[in-house]
């Protein structure tokens, strides 16, 4: 390889990188799925500064200087920007809320913008149930509205990074100018995440335990984390307390409106009950459609990178025992 391209490496990795993003917009319907693709491609950072020859930390100095700037365009310029309507409806959600009314069971009419080619957007007005656990309501910023809150992801963003910092592998995963992206759209993960982060890779004791616990109430990508993260390390007991913890924060929604936070938010409208639930219109490919979706493998990948590769050569290896072929008799 070429000695000046070896150098900028990383630098020509981020550019690929921010394609998949205008790629994407191209595709139209499942772009989605090629800029989670581009998210998750973000190890390839790793190598890339590896193979530069500069030293890591420096590296990863710069590409969060450039991220950053990323970031703060989008949120300022809306380029590459309104992925989500959630920057714009949780505002909603918490006003139906505070106004007494279960947001699980009370529609908000709400008026967000939809991208238009990635470049400009155009408002769309709808009327939205809320689908995720209640404390993430309170995880924003009070009158600074969509682009409040697309800021506070981005510094979301910027504290995981800060978190996993002394962690080379995590470090240059998740300061990828994807993440960035990710999170500069407004993406719900970003608070969750922080919060999980500083759990594992910051507080200790109390507060980790605090901050664990809080994630229980957010997302139910949260809860379901931790429950395999338990079940993994065979602490039964700590993954079936996720459950009744979850449950117990959720409580109070389910006294008030029993069907609406558990079709809306803890069943997805699957369980036989729920077949007129407001927000039944959900499909198989919400699974791999959704670009926040992949920054959750990513961040999967960033922590437990080591642990990870471990399991796939025990895999490996299991599998080419069983598959060898018995040697020919004489």
């Amino acid at each position: 390889m070429n000695a000046t391209v070896r150098r900028f490496l990383p630098e020509i990795i981020v550019v690929l990188l921010l394609a998949t993003y205008g790629l994407g917009v191209a595709v139209g319907r499942y772009g989605g799925v090629v800029e989670g693709v581009g998210t998750v491609g973000s190890v390839s950072l790793v190598p890339a500064v590896r193979r530069s020859g500069g030293a890591w930390g420096k590296e990863l100095r710069l590409l969060f200087a450039a991220s950053a700037v990323i970031g703060v365009v989008s949120v300022a310029t809306g380029l590459a920007n309104n992925a989500t309507d959630e920057p714009f409806t949780m505002w909603g959600y918490l006003a139906v809320l505070l106004h007494g009314r279960d947001p699980y069971t009370t529609a908000a009419t709400i008026t967000f913008l939809a991208p238009a080619l990635g470049l400009s957007s155009q408002p769309i007005t709808g009327q939205f149930h809320y689908v995720y656990l209640p404390l993430l309501l309170f995880f924003q910023v009070p009158g600074t509205g969509a682009t409040g809150y697309k800021a506070m992801c981005l510094g979301c963003w910027a504290g995981i990074v800060y978190l996993v910092r002394r962690d080379e592998v995590a470090s240059l995963c998740l300061v990828s100018p994807m993440a960035a992206l990710v999170a500069a759209n407004g993406f719900t993960d970003l608070p969750v995440l922080l919060l999980i982060t500083l759990s594992l890779r910051g507080a200790r004791g109390v507060p980790g335990r605090a901050a664990e616990y809080a994630t229980y109430a957010m997302k139910q990508f949260a809860s379901l984390f931790w429950f395999v993260l338990y079940v993994a390390r065979r602490e039964v007991f700590r993954a079936g307390m996720v459950v009744v913890v979850t449950l117990l924060l959720c409580a109070p929604f389910l006294i008030w409106h029993p069907t609406g936070i558990w079709c809306e938010a803890l069943t997805f409208d699957l369980s036989p009950g729920c077949a007129s639930a407001p927000n039944v219109s959900r499909h198989m490919s919400d699974l791999y459609s959704h670009w926040n979706y992949y920054l959750w493998i990513l961040w999967v990948y960033a922590l437990y990178e080591a642990e990870i590769r471990e399991l796939v050569r025990r895999g490996w290896r299991r599998f080419r025992r069983l598959t060898r072929w018995p040697a020919a008799s004489a």
